[in-house]
């Protein structure tokens, strides 16, 4: 074996590792709502955060147990057993924190072009603000926040990932093709 072969074995892993760091960075995407931004207390507006929030969110600041944001200062409420928030694209929804009376139990719908796609697991709060994921993967547009009593809990840091950008089959053929031909122009160089 020549040491030319190390070359082109070196220039295929630095490729390999470039279409993986690629790869990966294409599906970093996740974005936390925290609402610290809305700078006074305040109903929160459609189209914060790039979500319509349908008037039924409010947005407020000030310390009071068991109300206890997970990034402070705001935090949001809301007055329906069935208050919701849409997303402009379908997105994978993570999940969210909530605090406030155990009694006020909190759980998530996921819907996707009006069909539902999951139900969570059921979060009964606290005075520590506790993370309620929504245990699904796959893409929804629409999330119901279920509570028997809706106006004893707050959420906080609503947390997801942007459709993962999934590259079509012909610019991978496309990075393939490249690939092998940057290998082939080096083995002819040093061979």
């Amino acid at each position: 074996m020549c040491p030319e072969g190390g070359a082109l074995r070196k220039l295929l892993l630095f490729s390999l590792l470039l279409v993986l760091f690629f790869a990966l960075a294409a599906n970093a995407t996740q974005t936390i709502i925290t609402f610290d931004d809305l700078g006074f207390d305040q109903v929160v507006p459609d189209g914060y955060a790039g979500v319509t929030w349908y008037a039924e969110w409010n947005a407020y600041q000030e310390p009071q147990d068991p109300y206890n944001p997970h990034s402070p200062p705001f935090r949001v409420y809301d007055f329906l057993n069935d208050g919701h928030f849409t997303f402009s694209t379908p997105v994978v929804f993570d999940g969210a924190w909530f605090s406030g009376y155990d009694f006020a139990t909190v759980q998530f719908q996921g819907y996707l072009g009006g069909v539902l796609q999951f139900t969570s697991g059921i979060l009964a709060p606290s005075d520590v603000s506790t993370f309620l994921a929504s245990g699904y993967s796959g893409l929804v547009d629409d999330i119901h926040v279920l509570s028997p009593s809706p106006d004893f809990f707050v959420m906080d840091d609503v947390t997801y990932e942007g459709a993962a950008t999934t590259p079509e089959p012909a610019s991978l053929l496309l990075l393939g093709t490249g690939i092998a031909g940057i290998a082939g122009y080096v083995r002819r160089r040093i061979f």
